[in-house]
């Protein structure tokens, strides 16, 4: 059958609530699931209807997902390729979620509809985050950083910058939607972070690009406490200063040189504070991200994590393995994009709704609600209204290879890797259906070039917009 949705499910080791997300993921029509393992699993947490895909290694969160598209969109052929409409001719979406999130009745539900709603001028879409079914709002939002958004963040919090720089916002990587085509055009996830900034990365490109990012209201929520994944681990602590610092280097067109220095700053400020507060473990924490972040302004090769218990793949097999398919020049006048290739700058002003910084270090920083999100959410309608936008330009892609970076959100539990090649376990049976798909002649043979309607502008060099500002 044809699906117009894919949903990632990235794990290290699974977790407590992975069976449950794959057993609700199985049931939302028109929906291909996909396990990317990036360790070892419990072949009884996988119930019929999820492809697994394995044994590359512990590539982190966005290499992971980059694998699952590749292999969806190139083993699809033709009839996978992303239509540039809304309807279910080809695979239009992917959601990205991590293996500690559990999706509410309603929201699985509601999710292909939702999603086929919005017009094909948006980009992505975030989700209310809860600390458990019912409970209170969690973090879900971020802003892209600069000097002033994290100097702001270290005297009023990140719930206060959101609301003052809401053409910033991004969605927190644990769980988003992101059009097919958009994701291509982009280059995926850049490889060079293992975990952390990834999404940050991600939508920085995007926003750069003129993208939009609405958010789906309150009724429509997923519930994520954050931190099982990884615990208190000090090395993930040091490796999310350190990826900060991957970040600052290949973004110093946009956060400028002085970004570092801000936020090294910023958590310096926040050791202090949580050592005076009485919080030994918060100031640990921010004395770790702080050193993660020196370490690696000062040494750009430096990759702790992969001679760690975590394992890491290495940065530069990281790139090859997380290559996707990328559009070709056609008769719309699309050009090649490389994987990856340098950030444009990002436009200010009121632009599409958007953040959530894998970034922030901000501990129990509250999370923004509706209001603060800057949108007006007709009732019932499960769409939040996107903000105004001009003209779409292209999408840069992440630019070429950072001289060592590592990353974010990929390794959860830690778990002995498996060896040997990449292999994908067997689709099992009972993957859900919708009775308004037809299945479509898969063409054999691999597609390396994925044709992209014509949406964008030709050239990426031509993008003219001004840098992001506070």
């Amino acid at each position: 059958m044809m699906h117009s949705l894919c949903a990632v499910v990235v794990s290290h080791g699974g977790s407590s609530h992975l069976s449950q997300l794959l057993s609700a993921l199985v049931t939302v029509e028109g929906c291909q699931v996909v396990l990317v393992e990036n360790g070892t699993l419990n072949g009884d947490l996988v119930p019929d209807g999820v492809r697994v895909i394995e044994g590359q290694g512990n590539v982190g969160y966005g290499t992971a997902v980059n694998i699952a598209v590749r292999r969806v969109v190139e083993e699809g052929g033709a009839s996978s390729w992303p239509s540039g409409t809304s309807g279910n001719d080809a695979l239009n979406w992917v959601l990205v979620i991590n293996s500690d999130v559990t999706i509410p009745a309603d929201t699985v539900a509601a999710l292909p509809d939702l999603l086929a709603r919005y017009p094909p001028s948006i980009d992505a879409v975030g989700f209310p985050f809860l600390d458990s079914i019912g409970g209170p709002v969690s973090r879900s939002q971020a802003v892209l950083p600069t000097p002033r958004t994290n100097a702001f963040i270290s005297v009023r919090g990140e719930a206060a910058a959101i609301a003052r720089w809401p053409h910033l916002r991004y969605p927190v990587g644990a769980f988003f939607a992101i059009r097919v085509r958009t994701y291509l055009e982009l280059g995926g996830f850049d490889p060079s972070f293992w975990m952390y900034y990834e999404e940050t990365d991600l939508f920085a490109r995007l926003y750069a690009s003129g993208g939009r990012i609405v958010w789906a209201d309150d009724e429509w929520p997923v519930v994520h406490r954050g931190g099982e994944t990884v615990g208190r681990s000090p090395l993930l602590h040091a490796e999310l200063g350190r990826a900060a610092a991957v970040y600052a280097r290949r973004h110093r067109a946009t956060v400028g040189r002085s970004w570092p220095l801000v936020h090294a700053g910023q958590l310096g400020l926040l050791t202090i504070r949580k050592l005076a507060a009485g919080h030994p473990r918060d100031a640990q924490r921010a004395a770790r991200i702080l050193a993660g972040l020196v370490g690696g302004l000062t040494r750009p090769s430096w990759e702790p994590a992969v001679r760690s218990r975590w394992r890491a793949v290495p940065m530069e097999e990281r790139l090859r393995l997380g290559r996707v398919p990328r559009p070709h020049h056609d008769a719309a006048g699309f050009e090649p994009v490389s994987n990856p290739a340098p950030l444009g700058p990002v436009p200010s002003g009121p632009a599409p709704s958007g953040p959530d910084s894998s970034g922030a270090v901000m501990p129990g920083a509250a999370a923004p609600d509706s209001a603060a999100s800057g949108s007006v959410v007709p009732s019932g309608t499960g769409l939040a209204s996107p903000p105004g936008s001009g003209p779409a330009r292209p999408i840069p892609a992440p630019s070429g290879p950072e001289p060592s970076g590592v990353g974010r959100n990929g390794p959860e539990t830690p778990a002995p890797m498996r060896s040997g090649p990449m292999r994908t376990g067997p689709v099992r049976s009972g993957l859900a259906t919708s009775g308004s798909v037809t299945a479509k002649p898969v063409p054999t043979g691999p597609t390396p070039m994925i044709p992209i309607p014509a949406r964008r502008p030709a050239a990426f060099r031509n993008v003219d917009a001004a840098p992001y500002q506070g």
